[in-house]
């Protein structure tokens, strides 16, 4: 595929400033945190790469060296940020194969427009008992309601992404070829109520923020 062609292409290409801006304002700068506290939790040591690194913000933070993205101008803002990111999508990954132990995923799968095949995709690049470390927002959570909301209007980082339960993610990663390990939670304040830190918890019902860590088979 032609990365220019590719369904989110688009979008942040032509706004990653606004995109990468959200999580320097609050409450993006509280909720961005959360998130990667829970992710941190999970991401194991070794060699790794974020799929869908888009400015980096993620990548940056939880010391994930390398990344790949299908929109120039954000990688760019990731390479400006330390990370070695370079254009290419999720279905073809640039990489050989189990050269990695472990890829990271967040959010990204709500913009990926095959899930099943990126996710073999990323399964072929991770060594035997590599992981796959992936963060979203529940489609049955409270937050995954309000953005549903917003995809329905239009709203542009929200439009063409692809809303999930965690049951819909974990059946996914199982047919890839993975067996889920841990799944953490965060995020329990409501949209628009968001004032304090929160830490990753493994009770995950009607959590806004969901990490699973699954495990190549």
């Amino acid at each position: 595929m032609d990365v220019a062609e590719h369904p989110t292409f688009r979008v942040f290409e032509e706004h990653a400033e606004e995109y990468d801006a959200w999580y320097r304002r609050m409450p993006g700068r509280l909720i961005f945190e959360m998130e990667a506290r829970a992710l941190a939790e999970l991401v194991p040591g070794g060699v790794g790469v974020e799929v869908g690194v888009g400015t980096g913000v993620f990548a940056a933070r939880l010391g994930v060296p390398f990344g790949v993205d299908p929109a120039l101008k954000p990688l760019k803002i990731a390479r400006d940020r330390g990370v070695d990111a370079i254009r290419a999508v999720a279905e073809a990954l640039p990489i050989r194969d189990e050269s990695l132990d472990y890829v990271l995923l967040t959010v990204t799968i709500c913009y990926l427009d095959r899930p099943a095949e990126s996710l073999r995709e990323i399964h072929r690049v991770l060594r035997r008992g590599g992981s796959i470390i992936l963060g979203f927002v529940p489609r049955d959570s409270p937050w995954g309601k309000v953005y549903m909301q917003r995809k329905k209007a239009g709203r542009r980082f929200y439009k063409e992404a692809h809303f999930y339960t965690l049951n819909e993610v974990e059946r996914l990663l199982k047919k890839a070829g993975f067996k889920t390990e841990e799944i953490l939670g965060t995020l329990a304040q409501k949209p628009n109520q968001v004032q304090k830190i929160e830490e990753p918890t493994h009770e995950t019902d009607q959590k806004g923020f969901l990490c699973i860590k699954a495990v190549k088979r």
